[in-house]
């Protein structure tokens, strides 16, 4: 007997997790055509209203649970949350980095939904309230799909203190030579799985130059020179064919030139502070295309910066090194 009432305790849990499988099932079908419209996981129906619907189905079968604890009936959402995300990560579904970037907000709607739930099945549990509630996130993706994605451009900008001459730091930054994974052992994100620099080079120093930027994993992107004023000033245009990235260095939801995200532009800027001490100044223009760029905005610039950061601590390193020697 206590074994069944055990049990019951994580019947919530089991729906939840089980209805945000089949959610991503769907909605991971990308449909625009069929009788159950989905547009993908990258919407508002996906990310905001199925762990929604999750803190709502995971109170509606803990009622049991909500009349001994509320506390713990709300807080139940997030573990179904976790078990989605477990469970598509460890089957490679779902990237790190993506799962990463969904948790926060996944566990807010979850709560939200956990929350409102209490208030809707407390008193008075119905299952035709919850059937109905099922289908919130696939009534709501056509009219979303309808309005199309919101398109937003974004500056990521970084800056290191390095002391050097302004010749070995416009020498690193034109001219990058192969960099070892000792070298990138700063980067957040790339012990998360997103490629690291391997090496950059420019064919000639001037406008309408080119600089290829190579990654591990078998990435690269073609830079055009668009503005160049020697040892100051060096700007590029970025190129990226997505069709050309292998399929194991980005996840589809975050691959660069895709539907939701393209890096297009880059700078730096050299700024002297006197003869041996100098502010190196990178920054990037990149596109997010999401009906919540608010939110991807935030992890889109958490990810650019870790990169920029990684590649400005790279050569600051190697120019002071230069200059002991």
């Amino acid at each position: 007997m206590k074994k069944l009432i055990a049990l019951k305790n994580f019947k919530g849990l089991f729906y939840g997790i089980t209805y945000g499988l089949v959610a991503r099932a769907l909605f991971s079908l990308e449909t625009n055509w069929n009788i159950i419209p989905t547009y993908g996981l990258m919407t508002l129906a996906f990310m905001f209203f199925v762990p929604f619907v999750i803190g709502l189905i995971t109170a509606y079968y803990n009622k049991h649970i909500l009349r001994a604890s509320k506390i713990l009936g709300i807080a139940m959402p997030v573990f179904s949350i976790l078990g989605v995300i477990i469970i598509t990560v460890l089957f490679n579904w779902e990237g790190i980095i993506c799962a990463l970037m969904a948790i926060p907000i996944f566990a807010v709607m979850s709560l939200i939904g956990g929350f409102i739930g209490i208030k809707l099945f407390y008193r008075s549990p119905s299952q035709l309230k919850v059937s109905l509630i099922l289908f919130i996130p696939f009534l709501i993706a056509p009219i979303e799909g309808y309005f199309g994605l919101n398109e937003k451009f974004f500056i990521a900008e970084t800056s290191i203190e390095i002391n050097s001459t302004k010749e070995d730091i416009w020498n690193q930054i034109t001219r990058v030579r192969t960099i070892s994974k000792n070298e990138n052992s700063k980067s957040l994100f790339q012990f998360l799985g997103f490629p690291r620099p391997i090496e950059a080079s420019l064919d000639t120093i001037a406008i309408g130059g080119v600089r290829i930027a190579k990654f591990d994993k078998g990435l690269f992107f073609t830079e055009t020179v668009t503005d160049i004023i020697p040892q100051k000033l060096l700007a590029f245009s970025i190129d990226s064919d997505p069709n050309s990235i292998p399929p194991s260095a980005l996840d589809k939801h975050v691959l660069i030139g895709g539907s939701y995200f393209d890096v297009l532009q880059g700078k730096y800027e050299l700024e002297e502070i006197s003869e041996h001490q100098f502010i190196l100044h990178l920054s990037s223009k990149f596109r997010l295309s999401t009906n919540f760029n608010f939110y991807s905005g935030l992890w889109s610039k958490l990810i650019m910066k870790d990169i920029q950061n990684n590649i400005l601590e790279i050569i600051k390193s190697r120019t002071e090194k230069n200059g002991q020697k």
